[in-house]
């Protein structure tokens, strides 16, 4: 048998895996081929779960992590340099998801379309910042300092790649990435967190939120009893109208997965278009809600919606999330 014809072949092994172009690949040893016919494949490619599975939690339990010391997350994640996460656990005995992958922006599902319109670029002068006439800002969405003026919920629209201005234009702020240093650290009672290492000033963007983008059906089918890394885009959504597409944080993510729910957020999120206008597609960043001290935990709401009366264990005799915010606003219950 050619391994250059089509066809199924048996897997034999992973033998590593690495990022591609924000996409996972897993390099195989085909089962009756030497190892000059191992090839790198996608893991949508590779119908054996169980092997993949196995292959992380190897791949975990080989390497020891100092967790009551902390250690650098790209130690154990291909995460980016300049996220500079540190992991740290003087809880309990329990360590990161092994099946979890870092990644710094999206795998697409095969139901989610490419988005429909692009960006136009704006007039302004090449090489030069966007001024008040830029016809990105249809009104100011920063100020000078790349803080976002929170008292605009709107959908952002940042300077793209056709526009002629500068990398520092104060209209690219989410596009220029995540520098704020944080901890990913072990909770008593919500699991894991994140915090920041430096005081993060209000207005401050802190990063996006990232993961598998499905289409709302294959959301709903995958986490039908459990909603808690489901974030669906629907910023653009007319009321009373159902969204097309979620982002899965479960699997796939970055630090954005680590943040916990809080009925007394420090962050919001907006929704951020860059390199297309397509509504059914936006981006999803968040921004500091007030300063946020060295160390504080970094919150957004999960279900900003509901208003902030508690709320009792079940709804229609369906058993409700535990909320273990302890804010003196506490709804009780997430969702």
């Amino acid at each position: 048998m050619d391994p250059d014809e089509e066809g199924e072949y048996e897997v034999e092994s992973i033998i590593d895996d690495k990022l591609i172009e924000g996409k996972q690949f897993f390099l195989l040893k085909w089962k009756g081929y030497t190892e000059e016919y191992n090839t790198w494949e996608p893991e949508e490619n590779i119908y054996c779960d169980w092997m993949v599975t196995n292959y992380r939690k190897k791949k975990a339990s080989s390497t020891q992590y100092d967790y009551s010391k902390g250690f650098d997350m790209a130690q154990m994640y291909d995460c980016p340099e300049h996220h500079r996460l540190r992991v740290i656990n003087k809880v309990d005995k329990e360590k990161l998801p092994s099946n979890f992958t870092y990644i710094d922006g999206y795998v697409r599902s095969a139901n989610v379309p490419l988005p429909s319109t692009v960006m136009f670029p704006c007039s302004c002068a090449p090489g030069a910042p966007c001024g008040m006439n830029c016809e990105c800002m249809s009104v100011p969405y920063y100020d000078a300092e790349g803080l976002l003026c929170t008292d605009y919920p709107g959908p952002i629209y940042e300077c793209n790649d056709m526009c002629g201005c500068s990398s520092d234009c104060p209209n690219r702020v989410v596009q220029r990435g995540n520098t704020i240093e944080m901890d990913i650290f072990r909770t008593k009672a919500k699991g894991w967190g994140a915090s920041t290492r430096r005081r993060i000033r209000k207005g401050e963007y802190v990063c996006r939120y990232t993961g598998e983008l499905l289409s709302n059906a294959e959301a709903e089918q995958r986490h039908s009893h459990d909603t808690t890394y489901l974030f669906d885009l629907d910023r653009e959504v007319p009321d009373g109208n159902q969204p097309l597409f979620t982002i899965d944080a479960r699997s796939y993510g970055n630090v954005s997965h680590f943040f916990n729910h809080s009925c007394e957020p420090n962050m919001a999120i907006r929704a951020v278009y860059i390199d297309h206008l397509d509504p059914r597609l936006h981006e999803l960043a968040f921004f500091a809600l007030r300063d946020i001290a060295k160390g504080e935990e970094l919150t957004f709401d999960y279900s900003p919606s509901a208003d902030n009366v508690p709320r009792c264990a079940y709804d229609n005799g369906v058993s409700k999330f535990h909320c273990f915010c302890n804010k003196p606003r506490c709804r009780k219950f997430i969702f």
